[in-house]
């Protein structure tokens, strides 16, 4: 077990505090390319700390060694640059505990959590564990905010304890983009989507907000993984229509072209090169130069998502962007690397812990103290990804902005509302 309280000196361009530094082995120093201190990690109690103050301890439930030590050890970063920016009264205390590769490794070592008596907990990252922790979060009354995104498992909580859902929700992406796109007049729909577990659930959740917000639903098309059939599926998506029930015509009777339907927005819930042959292969398709609008996800906001010009002009739903770029080139400056998009989320997430602990004057927030934080107007938290607010459901709701993709930036043409009505 590690732990980190603010006024402990972050170490520049390195993955971890000076006082959690070990000095490398031979094997390290004969290998240059060889990983930092991360690999090095291993259950430790390291009380660096006067005991001149009561500190909350935060648990910090992330992957700090196996297959995703790299993604928990830069989740472990953005939290260090956060404690020590917005931690000003000096009240919490980073406990670092690694919640591994396995949903049995993570029950282990939760159990560690409980047995400290740590109230609040970060992480874990992926939804598989959830479901391991959730009793015992439950149980114990701990207050556990996993980065997960997986919106099936909502209503982990009680008014004592449970499981927060951080992630960017998917169908709140897709409500807000869809509703952008019916107010600026288009009101026909389709999706082309990966032949998948995500691309099915994907595509039922867009069909059921476009006819929810009676749009027109026009066809899904699914592609497999060795893309090749994107080209037909590109041309039955361009090709696609639907006949208004008033407008059909006996099987005898071919529908006219007025009759007839065609996609006015298409959502691809894809990125990288993937998206790029599908968006190139939907244009070839388009002989007719049908107007339609290319939608997506926030996949979308990546870099070579700027670099690829058949992707001009898409929209999608996702935080406004500049907020991230400032947190990104202060990461990179400490660290000497870029950050993964979710630490923002990390970042944000011990900023609004500490708010709730000095509004509590020192004392451990309990769940209820998440859910109703009592700061008209804004009725939530603001950070890098915007405003956000712990719903008692166990969703974290998130005012959206809708972004274009532009030259070389993601313009923002739909600004997202700065504060929450009281529900």
């Amino acid at each position: 077990m590690l732990v980190l309280a603010s006024c402990q000196p972050l170490s520049q361009k390195a993955g971890i505090p000076e006082i959690f530094k070990e000095k490398p082995s031979q094997k390290s120093q004969e290998n240059p390319n060889a990983s930092e201190t991360h690999q090095q990690f291993e259950s430790r109690n390291l009380n660096t700390e006067k005991a001149v103050q009561k500190k909350v301890q935060v648990a910090l439930f992330l992957p700090f060694s196996g297959k995703n030590k790299d993604l928990g050890w830069s989740l472990f970063n953005a939290a260090s640059m956060s404690l020590f920016e917005n931690d000003l009264n000096h009240n919490v205390e980073l406990v670092l505990i690694d919640s591994k590769d396995t949903t049995e490794e993570a029950k282990k070592a939760f159990a560690e959590i409980v047995e400290r008596n740590i109230k609040i907990v970060i992480g874990p990252v992926f939804s598989q564990s959830i479901e391991a922790i959730e009793s015992s979060a439950k149980k114990n009354k701990i207050t556990v905010i996993s980065l997960s995104n997986n919106q099936s498992l909502m209503g982990k909580t009680t008014n004592e304890g449970g499981v927060f859902l951080a992630g960017m929700l998917l169908e709140a992406q897709i409500d807000k983009i869809v509703g952008y796109s019916l107010a600026q007049g288009k009101f026909s729909f389709s999706i082309v989507a990966p032949n998948s577990q995500y691309g099915n659930t994907v595509t039922a959740m867009f069909k059921k907000i476009v006819k929810g917000r009676d749009g027109t639903f026009v066809t899904a098309e699914f592609y497999e993984s060795n893309e090749k059939d994107v080209d037909r599926i590109a041309d039955h998506v361009v090709n696609a229509f639907v006949v208004a029930p008033h407008s059909k015509k006996s099987k005898k009777t071919a529908t006219s072209e007025s009759d007839r339907t065609y996609s006015q927005v298409i959502m691809i819930p894809e990125s990288g090169k993937i998206l790029s042959k599908i968006v190139a292969a939907i244009k070839a398709q388009n002989k007719d130069e049908r107007d339609f609008q290319i939608i997506g996800t926030n996949q979308w906001e990546d870099s070579s998502t700027l670099s690829d010009y058949n992707l001009l002009g898409g929209w999608f739903a996702a935080p406004e962007s500049e907020k991230f770029r400032a947190f990104e080139k202060n990461y990179y400056q400490t660290y000497n690397k870029f950050p993964p998009r979710i630490s923002s989320i990390t970042y944000d997430l011990v900023a609004a812990i500490s708010k709730l602990i000095d509004r509590q004057k020192g004392e451990t927030p309990t769940i209820n103290d998440f859910t109703n934080p009592a700061n008209p107007p804004i009725n939530g938290f603001s950070g890098i990804d915007g405003t956000f607010r712990f719903l008692p459901n166990g969703l974290v709701q998130r005012n959206l902005a809708v972004l274009r993709v532009g030259n070389g930036r993601f313009d923002s043409i739909e600004k997202p509302v700065e504060k929450f009505l009281r529900y």
